[in-house]
C-alpha cells in the first residue's frame, strides 16, 4: 500500500513537471515571436535612421553652400563700402571744385590759389605720417584662446622690441623748434629734404638725442670699426645733434654725411642728382642694419616648419624670426604685409566636402608703401562698369590705398604650383597690410609722362582702418608731418623742397 500510494504521488508529480514543461515550451515560443517582432521594429528604425541621415548630411551640404555665399556677400559688401567711400570723396571733390570756382570769381584769397598752383608741380610726393597713442608688435598668439591675431604696437618711447628704452625725452626740453637748414652742396636736396622729414620724426630724434643711445651708437661704431668703417649711424647722430642745437647756426653744410653716403652707395655721387624716394629707402635700411640688436628668442617645441595652410602657424615662424633683429627704425618705420594664395581647384573642391579653403599664407616686411598715381588712374578707367563717378584727372589717397589692396587671377602660363592638388592650377593673389606702423612712409610715384596731368589729393588726417587686416584699437588714424616735393621735370632745373611740422609747437 505504501509502495502505491508512493507511486500515486510519482504519478502526479510527472504529470505536473510534464505540465512545467508544456508550459515552458509555449514560453520559448512566445519569446520567439517577440524577437521576430523586435526585430523587425529595430530593422525599421535604423531603415528611418539612414533616412534621417541623409536628410542631415542634405541640411550640411546647404548649410556649407550658404555659408560660402555669406563670406561672398560679406566680400561684395566690403567692396561697396569702399566704393562708397570713394564716392563720398568724390562729392566732397565737387565741393571743393565749387568752393574754389567762387574763389577765382571773386578774388578772395589770391595766396591759397598760388599754393594750388604749385602743388601741381609736383613729380614725386613722400607722405610721412604718424599716428597716436600706437604701440609696437609684440608676443602675438601668444595663447590658442586668441581667435584673430592682434599684434600690438607699443609707443617708440617706452620699452620695445630693439630692447631700447628711452627714460627720458630730449625734445621735451626744448620750448621752440629749432630752425636749422641744410645748405645744397651740388645736387644734394634730396638728401637734404628727406634729412629734415626724418629730423622731425619725434621718435627717432628723441632715440639719437638720448645719452643712453649715443653711446651705444659710438661703441658699436668702435666694435665694428676694424670690419667696416662705414657706419651711418654715427654721422647721423652728429648731424641731428647740430640740427637740434639751441644756439646753432641758421643753416649748415653736411659735408662729412654726405661724403659717407657718397662713399656707402654709388646712387649717391656727390654732384649727381639723386632721389629722395631711394635716399630715404637706403637711409632706414642702413640705421636698421647698424642699430639692430639681436634677441634670444625659445623657439617652442611644437613650432613647426613654416606651415604656410595654417595662418597662425605661419605668422609665429615668421614673427619668431623678425624678432631676433629689432632696432629703434623696425620699432618706428616697420610694417608688415600678408600675402595670400588660394587655389581656384582646391576652392571649389575643398568646399564641396565642407571643410575649409586652403589658402597659403605669407608675411612679409615693409618700411614704405609706394603708389603709382599712373596705375591707380588706369585702374580706375577699367572701373566705369561699377557706375563710379571717375575725375579721371584726380586721385585721392584713399583711393591709391583702395586699388593697393586689389586681388590679381593667374591664370593660362602664369598659373601656380599647388602643394595639396599636386598640380598648376589657376589661383587668386592678394597682398594686403597685415600691420601698419608707428610711422607710416607713403611715396607717390607720378611716373614719366605729363607728370601734372594728375592732382594728387591728400589730407592732415587719413583713416586707414579698412584697408588694415590686424589692429588693437577701433581706428588707425595718421597725422601728417613731414611732405617732400618734387618740383619741376627732371634734370638741371628739378628741386626737392621739404615742408614739416615741428614735434615742439606743432
Amino acid at each position: 500500500e505504501e509502495i502505491n500510494s508512493l507511486k500515486k504521488k510519482i504519478e502526479k508529480k510527472i504529470m505536473s513537471l510534464e505540465q512545467l514543461y508544456k508550459e515552458i515550451e509555449e514560453l520559448k515560443n512566445e519569446l520567439k515571436c517577440n524577437k521576430k517582432e523586435h526585430e523587425n521594429e529595430i530593422n525599421q528604425m535604423k531603415n528611418k535612421n539612414d533616412e534621417l541621415q541623409k536628410e542631415i548630411n542634405k541640411y550640411k551640404d546647404e548649410i556649407n553652400n550658404m555659408n560660402i555665399k555669406i563670406e561672398k556677400l560679406k566680400e561684395k559688401i566690403k567692396e561697396l563700402e569702399a566704393v562708397n567711400n570713394i564716392k563720398e570723396q568724390n562729392l566732397k571733390l565737387k565741393d571743393i571744385e565749387k568752393e574754389k570756382e567762387k574763389l577765382r570769381q571773386n578774388s578772395i584769397d589770391n595766396s591759397k590759389l598760388q599754393r594750388e598752383c604749385d602743388n601741381l608741380k609736383i613729380k614725386y610726393l613722400g607722405l610721412i605720417v604718424k599716428t597716436k597713442n600706437m604701440k609696437s608688435v609684440k608676443n602675438t598668439f601668444s595663447t590658442d584662446k586668441k581667435k584673430c591675431i592682434k599684434a600690438k604696437n607699443k609707443n617708440n618711447n617706452i620699452q620695445n622690441l630693439s630692447g631700447s628704452r628711452d627714460d627720458e625725452e630730449p625734445l621735451k626740453k626744448y620750448k621752440n623748434p629749432t630752425l636749422i637748414g641744410l645748405n645744397n652742396i651740388g645736387a644734394t636736396c634730396f638728401m637734404n629734404s628727406t634729412l629734415q622729414c626724418l629730423s622731425q620724426t619725434k621718435g627717432l630724434t628723441n632715440y639719437f638725442l638720448n645719452e643712453k643711445s649715443e653711446v651705444k651708437i659710438i661703441n658699436n661704431n668702435i666694435a665694428l670699426k676694424n670690419k667696416n668703417n662705414l657706419q651711418l649711424s654715427p654721422v647721423y647722430l652728429e648731424l641731428i645733434k647740430i640740427l637740434w642745437k639751441k644756439d646753432g647756426e641758421k643753416s649748415f653744410s653736411p659735408i662729412t654725411f654726405m661724403n659717407t653716403v657718397n662713399n656707402m652707395n654709388p646712387l649717391f655721387k656727390t654732384g649727381l642728382p639723386g632721389d629722395a624716394k631711394d635716399f630715404i629707402i637706403f637711409v632706414l635700411e642702413q640705421l636698421h642694419k647698424e642699430l639692430n640688436k639681436s634677441v634670444n628668442i625659445n623657439k617652442s617645441s611644437n613650432l613647426l616648419p613654416l606651415n604656410q595652410y595654417d595662418k597662425k602657424n605661419a605668422f609665429n615662424y615668421f614673427f619668431n624670426d623678425f624678432q631676433k633683429e629689432c632696432s629703434i627704425i623696425s620699432d618706428i618705420f616697420f610694417g608688415f604685409t600678408e600675402i595670400t594664395t588660394e587655389c581656384l581647384n582646391c576652392y571649389n573642391k575643398y568646399n564641396s566636402q565642407g571643410k575649409d579653403n586652403p589658402i597659403s599664407y605669407n608675411y612679409g616686411i615693409f618700411n614704405c608703401l609706394i603708389f603709382s598715381l599712373e596705375k591707380i588712374k588706369n585702374m580706375k578707367n577699367n572701373s566705369q562698369s561699377n557706375n563710379i563717378q571717375i575725375n579721371n584727372n584726380r586721385v585721392s589717397l584713399y583711393e591709391c590705398f583702395f586699388y593697393n589692396q586689389k586681388s590679381v587671377y593667374f591664370t593660362g602660363d602664369n598659373k601656380n604650383y599647388c602643394n595639396i592638388c599636386k598640380e598648376l592650377f589657376d589661383s587668386i593673389y592678394t597682398s594686403k597690410i597685415f600691420i601698419s606702423p608707428n610711422i607710416l612712409v607713403l611715396i607717390i610715384d607720378r611716373g614719366r609722362g605729363n607728370i601734372y596731368d594728375i592732382k594728387l589729393e591728400f589730407y592732415e588726417k587719413i583713416d586707414i582702418t579698412k584697408f588694415v587686416q590686424e589692429r588693437d584699437c577701433p581706428q588707425l588714424i595718421y597725422n601728417l608731418y613731414g611732405v617732400i616735393t618734387h618740383i619741376g621735370e627732371s634734370g638741371p632745373n628739378a628741386h626737392f623742397v621739404a615742408s614739416c611740422k615741428s614735434p615742439i609747437d606743432d
